[in-house]
């Protein structure tokens, strides 16, 4: 073979891998659901999760995110978003501020209507896992 063949059938691969990683989004509402969703279902647990180990009354209503590995869960989640769109950690902090912001002007009444699909989530990710 000579290397201008070689070449002419490698240079598809090398400009592949030179593709540069998609923008980082600045809100998870700049991404598609089906990659949305598990971040999204993680910062959630996150909320409930601090409801829980400050006491608040909001955080009894739904199950020990401890027990249910609600941490392991948000950061394989993120962990999936940081690979795909090459995030640092000041993205990932942005994202998740923008998430809770977003919670937090609707006083966590979008919280409350999530658990129960994200629940499920969490629990089918964990049958999955075994």
């Amino acid at each position: 073979m000579t290397f201008s063949f070689i070449a002419a059938l490698i240079t598809p691969f090398a400009l592949q891998s030179a593709t540069p990683a998609p923008a980082a989004p600045t809100s998870f509402a700049d991404l598609p659901i089906e990659q949305t969703t598990a971040p999204r279902c993680g910062t959630a647990f996150a909320i409930v999760q601090g409801w829980q180990e400050a006491g608040d009354e909001r955080g009894a209503a739904w199950p020990n995110m401890e027990e249910a590995n609600a941490r392991e869960f948000f950061l394989t989640a993120m962990v999936r978003l940081i690979d795909a769109y090459t995030l640092d950690r000041s993205d990932v902090t942005r994202l998740v501020e923008a998430e809770k912001a977003r919670h937090q002007a609707d006083n966590f009444v979008s919280v409350e209507a999530m658990m129960p699909a994200c629940l499920a989530l969490i629990e089918a990710s964990s049958t999955k896992a075994r």
